[in-house]
């Protein structure tokens, strides 16, 4: 059988003070430590698709320099043929 609490048991009636936890204390990590790590593992993130974007805009650059040569061969040689 388990004990109810009574209909009459209000908030004020309750514990007011804070009790600590019992465990061992070598399972908890302190705030500042898991804040440095969340920011290191935001910057990681943050370079790692900055790195990302970089190398597409890189390749998107080759192409478009490779196109426009590509055009530039053809309007010349277009322009041959009409002469």
């Amino acid at each position: 059988m388990t004990m109810q609490p009574t209909p009459s048991a209000t908030p004020n009636d309750r514990a007011t003070e804070f009790t600590a936890v019992q465990g061992n204390p070598t399972d908890q990590y302190s705030g500042a430590v898991l804040l440095v790590a969340a920011y290191a593992v935001l910057w990681v993130v943050v370079f790692a698709w900055i790195g990302l974007v970089w190398r597409k805009q890189r390749a998107l650059d080759t192409r478009l320099a490779d196109l426009e040569r590509v055009l530039d061969k053809a309007a010349a040689a277009g322009g041959d043929k009409k002469a």
